[in-house]
């Protein structure tokens, strides 16, 4: 049998979550396809709908069924077929159960129901900062979001894949949207979908319709009419759909729809994406976080995630979409390094899991390692069998088991076909392990002709099996890079050379899953906000409005987290040293061990930015400590949003009164202990070719 599957679908950096319907499917049936055809109409300002629900199986079902369904919908059937009430289920959604007898051989039956979904919007925090909204199922005036964890369509444990037709009425002036091809019929919107999917989304609202091309059509739905951004939008997704397709294989649906949301959401659903108003108008979205959502169409809505073996889905994804647009720009080694420093920053040894057992996000350790480990594992396997071969494995795997449940297994018999040898032992470790490598350079001798190094691993886990990279840099220029295979704690080896050697640097371009040094990890604010015992400081000589502003922004962060203590600043002579610590406000009497610049400005970056009209946040070069501060409660606030994401970074500078961000950087690390030398020259490897070149338009 399968395991129970939860899903959670959201983007790593917005907040909100999906709640979900757990089921445990019968591994008997999970290819049995139950087919709805759905006559819905909505009444938002009662917060109702009414259905007609025409169930069809692929053959006469054994008797009896049971579903689940929103409690209070009072469904009924005609005919021969018999509907009894077995009672009411527990959890954040009001269900009840269902018994359904058929007459025998029959194999479809139709449902009558219909009442009131309307769960409010309720606050959803995954840490400091990342506190939004969200809600298992509403239909309100401003629009309706309905999925299978609103109960809003009988569900039947038995048969945990659909197809459907939805033909939904509408109040004046809506859109709805769903999976699959639109057809719309006069005074209604239908939707029709064949292939097998998880469950079945229903959203509507007063939406503007946007649409190009055919095949899939690339859609956007705005809630405000917007041309401009709309077809920003609708470019961008036939740039990605083209980009996928090529390398990965056809797409699986009919079009891929931007929906604009009423709150500020980020949820990934099979052929669209529902995101809030804020979140879409941000510039970077678009060619950053965007091309995520779409390529989960391939990955987690194409082929689905068998949750007993953890979600893989998130981490390729992520290696796919945010890791290739960043490698494209020649930014790959530094975007690993942020992924590196997240999982130093959030995961402590009690906070540490396998990846096999990662099933969504909530929180920033479970992002570093389902994300961030996730994708390193799959540029760990891209780097040992070769791009050919990596590509090729995805392709198999895709085609292999497009609208299936497929969990690391199967990801890796598809590698293994390709590339002809055993992985196991790589995804033992990399899936079933917690924890992570800590390399060190033992001892480097430089000889005219070769370099004789041992390395060690210096983590208290035992070792792990790895291939890690080797830069030699010669005295004549060139660089040459060497894999030295490492399964225990020492492994010493010489490297001939055909040049003097003048530098040797280990994983400069962090191809590795593994602990970072101190030398390689610039401060950054994840140090801070990311503990569990971080101690923030209210600067108790600010006035009223600022102490209220600051002592705000210190409880959205401490929400949810036990281990953060807010206190003023005047409690304590000195600041602990066994703890990270967030100063906040020019007034606090411990800023200057931060920034002793003076009390009229900071001085970053070699100009000097006033105090007047900004909002600073700055780390310490030589520890987990920082300092916020802004003299405009409105901007303590926007800070309170905003700072979260910008994580990766040393100090940051923002504008009065909106609170743009005009800098943000990083301290300088480059003292990697990994890295030694004998004189002058470069230990960088010449720039790897991205797993994929741009796509600029589809049509090119």
């Amino acid at each position: 049998m399968h395991s129970i599957i939860c899903k959670k679908r959201h983007w790593a950096g917005i907040s909100g979550f999906f709640f979900a319907l757990c089921l445990a499917p019968l591994a008997s049936r999970a290819d049995a396809l139950l087919y709805h055809d759905l006559r819905v109409e909505l009444a938002p300002t009662r917060h109702a709908f009414t259905a007609e629900d025409r169930l069809t199986w692929p053959q006469p079902p054994p008797a009896p069924l049971e579903f689940v369904l929103h409690a209070g919908l009072s469904p009924r059937t005609t005919g021969a077929a018999q509907l009894s009430h077995l009672g009411h289920v527990e959890g954040a959604v009001p269900l009840e159960r269902w018994r359904l007898r058929l007459p025998a051989g029959a194999r479809s039956v139709t449902l009558h129901y219909g009442g009131i979904i309307h769960h409010p919007l309720t606050a959803a925090g995954q840490g400091p900062g990342h506190a939004g909204e969200a809600t298992p199922g509403i239909i309100a005036a401003d629009g309706a979001v309905l999925s299978a964890a609103s109960g809003w369509y009988p569900r039947f444990s038995a048969y945990p894949r659909h197809g459907f037709t939805l033909d939904v009425a509408l109040p004046p002036h809506w859109e709805a949207v769903s999976q699959g091809a639109r057809e719309p019929v006069p005074g209604r919107v239908r939707w029709q979908e064949t292939m097998p999917q998880e469950e079945i989304y229903l959203m509507a609202g007063p939406f503007t319709l946007y649409q190009r091309g055919e095949a899939p059509t690339a859609m956007v739905y705005l809630r405000t009419p917007d041309p401009a951004l709309a077809e920003r939008y609708l470019a961008a997704t036939a740039r990605y759909l083209k980009l996928y397709t090529g390398l990965l294989g056809d797409y699986p649906y009919a079009k891929f729809a931007l929906v604009e949301n009423f709150w500020e959401t980020g949820y990934g659903m099979p052929s669209f994406t529902l995101l809030g108003p804020r979140v879409i108008r941000l510039p970077f979205i678009i060619d950053s976080a965007y091309p995520h959502e779409v390529l989960h169409n391939w990955w987690g809505n194409g082929v689905y995630v068998d949750a007993a073996q953890g979600n893989w889905s998130e981490g390729l994804t992520a290696y796919l979409a945010d890791h290739l647009l960043k490698e494209q720009a020649g930014a790959g080694a530094e975007y690993r390094r942020d992924q590196l420093q997240a999982y130093a920053a959030y995961v402590s040894e009690a906070r540490d899991f396998p990846l096999a057992r990662f099933l969504g996000r909530h929180s920033g350790a479970s992002q570093a390692v389902g994300y961030g480990k996730g994708l390193m594992l799959f540029h760990m396997l891209r780097l040992e069998l070769g791009d050919e071969v990596f590509l090729a494995g995805l392709r198999r795997f895709y085609r292999e088991q497009r609208f299936r449940f497929a969990g690391f297994d199967a990801l890796r018999a598809a590698f293994e076909a390709e590339s002809g040898r055993s992985l196991a032992p790589f995804f033992e470790q990399w899936t079933g392990r917690t924890g992570a490598p800590a390399l060190a350079i033992a001892q480097a001798r430089f000889a005219p002709d070769a370099l004789a190094l041992t390395l060690e691993q210096t983590q208290a886990e035992a070792p792990f099996r790895l291939a890690v990279p080797v830069v030699v840099g010669l005295a004549d220029g060139r660089t040459l890079t060497h894999t030295v295979a490492m399964d225990g704690r020492t492994t010493a080896v010489e490297l001939p050379l055909p040049a003097v050697p003048v530098c040797v640097a280990v994983d400069p371009q962090f191809d590795l899953f593994r602990r970072l040094l101190p030398g390689e990890l610039p401060a950054a604010l994840n140090a801070v906000l990311g503990s569990e015992r971080l101690l923030i400081l209210l600067p108790a000589a600010a006035d009223a409005p600022r102490r209220e502003a600051y002592r705000r922004l210190a409880e959205a962060w401490a929400h949810g987290q036990p281990g953060v203590e807010i206190r003023e600043d005047e409690a304590l002579a000195q600041l602990p040293a066994d703890r990270p610590v967030l100063l906040l406000g020019w007034q606090n009497r411990h800023r200057g061990v931060v920034t002793p610049d003076g009390d009229d400005g900071v001085d970053l970056e070699g100009r000097r930015w006033p105090r007047a009209g900004h909002g600073f946040v700055i780390t310490a070069r030589d520890g987990a400590l920082a300092w916020l501060a802004a003299d405009d409660p409105a901007v303590i606030a926007a800070l309170a949003r905003k700072v979260p994401h910008y994580g990766k970074y040393s100090y940051l500078v923002f504008a009065e009164p909106g609170g743009e961000n005009r800098l943000k950087g990083q301290w300088a690390a480059d003292d990697s202990p990994l890295v030694r030398r004998t004189g002058a020259g470069a230990c960088n490897p010449p720039p790897r070719p991205p797993l994929a070149g741009t796509v600029t338009d589809r049509s090119g």
